[in-house]
């Protein structure tokens, strides 16, 4: 086997920490999709009060042709905040599956 490792090992030792930048990114990729639900919340959501976010600021913050312009772009600012804070702690896992760091030499 490889490095002298068995099975389970080579698993553990070699593959594993190959594969976890790409399981950091398809799990940030599914959290910012499901953050991001718009259609089903706006559909089956009547209550202002259990709307998500993204929901909540169209129905709330938007009266036919008026737009309440400072509230509107506060909270987007507030609802991206958690989005850029998880891509930024994930950042490294995400460089270290595009450089030669991740190999094991």
């Amino acid at each position: 086997m490889i490095d002298g490792c068995g099975r389970f090992q080579a698993m553990v030792h070699i593959v594993l920490p190959l594969a976890v930048p790409g399981i950091v990114c398809v799990g940030l990729f599914a959290f910012t999709l499901s953050w991001q639900e718009f259609i089903y919340s706006l559909t089956f959501i009547s209550s202002a009060g259990q709307k998500t976010l993204p929901s909540g600021i169209v129905t709330e913050l938007v009266r036919g042709d008026v737009y309440f312009w400072g509230s509107l772009m506060s909270a987007c600012l507030l609802g991206s905040i958690p989005i850029a804070i998880l891509y930024s702690l994930f950042l490294d896992y995400f460089v270290a599956g595009l450089t030669a760091g991740s190999v094991k030499s």
